[in-house]
């Protein structure tokens, strides 16, 4: 048996062990028995009902009982009895796919669910013969779709983890802004002063306080220094000649200050970012100083300028047939624009809680049914069509997994895709052609997280499993909450701002 997370991991193993108390007590109290002896007692009235041209009625009832008696045992010992123990320490993470697909993931014995990797509170739980056998199928086809989809790391989710990586070294942090002091605002004024030609990628890359520019032009990070003394650098008579010798230390040049090896404001910045975050980066495909530079903008920058894709690469039915704009139609796409922005505020951040939560909902859902399964079993005095359905609802659980991951799949790269050929470049009028669209793009991948699962629960109907819509209605109302909350912090924030 596997699970998907170790959350999801807990919830099973906590779920069988309900069960295995629910199924205790139908067999120790005798319950088992009544639903089959009740329908024992239909059948008996039903043959004695029949007419007399049905022939033998007790021969025909004979047969009856013979049938249900036999589906019911059968039922009982495949579906209801705890046979096979649960070991989900089994799971097992194949370590190429893991370096491919850039997740590091920690084996269960080394996690802090350690300690219920078998067991909780000192009680093991077993499972039903044909709940093993369904549970390790609807797992193995869950993980073979999922397997189909190209390796990619979750872009929105290594965006969210940049951006909120954060310097926990207060030291570093004092040091930090005693660099913009002495170094990037003296040289990032002389920049301004000086009214230097500069190319539209240089006034981008300029904006940041390790700029290669400032780093590689002369009379910039060259001819800046620090303006306290700095103990990892000694004090040099020559580089420091008619600086106060305080004891504490030396006055690097703002180059030295940044880029001197491991004592460098650079690598120690660098030092503050998590390693599996690293691995992660790695997977994109960048050079090492592409990435190195995205992480530290975002770590010592207030904010990252964001551009739009430039060129016309698709035309959405909102625009005019090629790439012509009159001045009216410029404006009201403008105005769209501004107006999905707005509302991607609150958007936004309600579908990334939904991206959280849906996973969290699945996992008690399925607890929900492997508690449920003695239960349902009962009421339905042990019929096979009952296993049937609770085995295609299993399932359907189980692969909403899938549907998931090929959401957050396009979330992270459909436009990557579709922009993979596209320089970055400010808005312009042909960039408000596709700008609306793209904002309109990301709003629906945002909602695909429950539409595609609500569509393959709807599409079990087709087959005569008319399960989906109780299991879509339950997942979207254990999602709504959550999504509200998501939105509430946005409405709030552009409410105190006034842009609603």
């Amino acid at each position: 048996m596997t699970a998907n997370s170790y959350f999801e991991y807990v919830l099973t193993l906590l779920g069988w062990l309900v069960n295995n108390g629910v199924w205790q007590t139908l067999t120790a109290t005798g319950l088992f028995a009544l639903s089959l002896l009740a329908k024992l007692v239909a059948l008996w009235l039903k043959a004695r009902g029949q007419g007399a041209d049905e022939g033998n009625v007790a021969r025909l009832l004979v047969v009856w009982v013979e049938h249900s008696l036999y589906s019911a045992l059968l039922v009982i010992s495949f579906a209801g009895v705890p046979f096979l123990n649960v070991d989900i320490n089994t799971l097992a993470y194949d370590s190429q796919r893991t370096k491919q697909c850039g997740w590091s993931v920690v084996q269960p014995g080394d996690s802090g669910y350690a300690p219920l990797i078998n067991e909780l509170n000192g009680q093991s739980a077993s499972v039903p013969v044909w709940w093993y056998f369904t549970h390790a199928l609807g797992k193995g086809i869950t993980s073979a779709a999922v397997a189909v989809l190209p390796c990619k790391p979750d872009l929105r989710q290594l965006r969210f983890e940049v951006q909120h990586t954060r310097i926990a070294d207060p030291a570093l942090a004092q040091e930090l802004q005693d660099f913009v002091n002495d170094c990037y605002g003296p040289s990032r004024a002389r920049l301004k002063r000086l009214g230097n030609d500069i190319s539209e990628e240089q006034s981008r890359e300029v904006d940041w306080v390790g700029s290669s520019f400032y780093l590689t032009t002369p009379g910039y990070y060259d001819h800046d220094h620090s303006r306290s003394p700095r103990a990892a650098w000694p004090y040099d008579s020559s580089r420091d000649d008619g600086l106060n010798d305080t004891g504490g230390g030396g006055y690097p040049a703002c180059k030295e200050w940044w880029s001197d090896g491991d004592t460098g404001l650079k690598n120690r910045l660098l030092k503050q970012v998590d390693t599996t975050l690293w691995q992660q980066l790695q997977k994109l495909g960048k050079s090492k100083e592409e990435y190195e530079e995205a992480v530290l903008r975002s770590l010592v920058s207030p904010r990252n300028m964001q551009v739009s894709q430039g060129g016309l690469v698709y035309n959405g039915f909102g625009g005019s047939a090629g790439d012509n704009l009159n001045a009216s139609q410029a404006l009201s796409r403008l105005g769209s624009i501004a107006g999905m922005s707005v509302s991607s505020l609150a958007l936004f951040p309600a579908f990334d809680s939904v991206r959280q939560a849906l996973p969290m909902v699945q996992a008690f859902l399925e607890m929900a049914l492997v508690i449920l399964i003695p239960v349902v079993l009962l009421f339905s005095a042990w019929e096979l069509k009952t296993v049937i359905t609770l085995s295609f609802v299993q399932f359907a659980l189980f692969f909403l997994t899938f549907w998931w991951e090929l959401a957050r799949w396009l979330d992270s790269w459909l436009m990557e895709i579709i922009y993979n050929a596209e320089g970055a470049s400010h808005f312009n009028l042909y960039g408000l052609q596709n700008a609306s669209d793209d904002l309109i793009v990301n709003v629906v991948m945002g909602t695909m997280f429950v539409v595609l699962p609500a569509f393959w629960l709807g599409a079990l109907t087709w087959a005569g499993v008319r399960v989906g819509g109780v299991v879509a209605g339950v997942v979207s109302a254990g999602a709504g909450d959550v999504k509200g909350g998501g939105s509430r912090a946005s409405h709030l924030l552009m409410k105190t701002t006034g842009l609603s």
